[in-house]
């Protein structure tokens, strides 16, 4: 029997990264939280409120990755649960490790062309340049990954409708936005609501993404990429172990 190593199993999430993008980016549940939704939410918040450029065009782009990187999962997994191709997976010669980080990379590759889209009209529109170019790039690609990893931990959820995860995945993506210093600036909150603040994954978006395009860090760079890569993490193990327990139920 032929010993599947790390270069086989790449290739398999790459196939499934593939699949997804063919299949998934264009269903109706994914153009609407992943484009239409915090393309709605920005002009709710910002339009007859004169907000400067420095803090316009990060809150575009922190709310553009965080909605479009977590809604493929959501939208993937209950599908195939559905139609009975996600149990094909588990049947086939490949570590589930390998099939959540395919799906986790079609997150990734939709959350990241989106935001480039978004960012690149944003900044052309208000004449903002570009002032720190690697702190923009890690702030979009790092948060593209743990916001996907974040929709594959929730799709965990045993049903065969997109709704079902989506719903209680905007539990807990709504409130991350009021601690996250998108609509209340992190220099003007409370002590308490900036400990909260400080453990968001999306305050850490907003922060290097504010860095990139003109402004200064909050918590700076260290604490950004740092709390960003325990999200990943967080959210990559919980999410294995999730799904692990629902395949051993099932």
């Amino acid at each position: 029997m032929k010993r599947v190593t790390i270069f086989d199993e790449l290739k398999r999430s790459w196939a499934i990264t593939l699949k997804d993008v063919k299949v998934y980016y264009l269903r109706p549940p994914a153009l609407m939280f992943g484009i239409l939704f915090p393309i709605a939410l920005f002009f709710t918040f910002t339009v007859g409120r004169n907000m400067p450029p420095d803090r316009l065009i990060p809150v575009l782009v922190a709310q553009t990755i965080f909605w479009s990187a977590s809604s493929i999962g959501p939208v993937a997994i209950p599908m195939e649960r559905r139609m009975r191709t996600f149990e094909r997976f588990l049947s086939a010669p490949i570590s589930l490790v390998a099939i959540l980080w395919g799906k986790i990379m079609a997150g990734v590759f939709f959350g990241t062309a989106i935001t480039t889209l978004a960012t690149g009209i944003g900044l052309y529109w208000v004449g903002q340049p570009i002032s720190d170019p690697i702190a923009l790039i890690l702030g979009i690609v790092l948060s593209a990954i743990a916001f996907s990893a974040m929709g594959i931990l929730f799709a965990s959820i045993p049903t065969g409708s997109p709704g079902e995860v989506i719903i209680p995945l905007n539990f807990f993506r709504i409130p991350l936005m009021f601690i996250s210093g998108l609509f209340i600036p992190l220099n003007v909150m409370p002590q308490a609501s900036l400990v909260l603040a400080f453990l968001s994954p999306l305050t850490h978006t907003l922060d290097l993404i504010k860095t990139g395009t003109g402004g200064v860090s909050f918590f700076g760079w260290n604490a950004n990429i740092s709390i960003l890569c325990v999200w990943i993490v967080i959210f990559l193990l919980v999410g294995q172990l999730f799904h692990k327990m629902i395949m051993k139920k099932e």
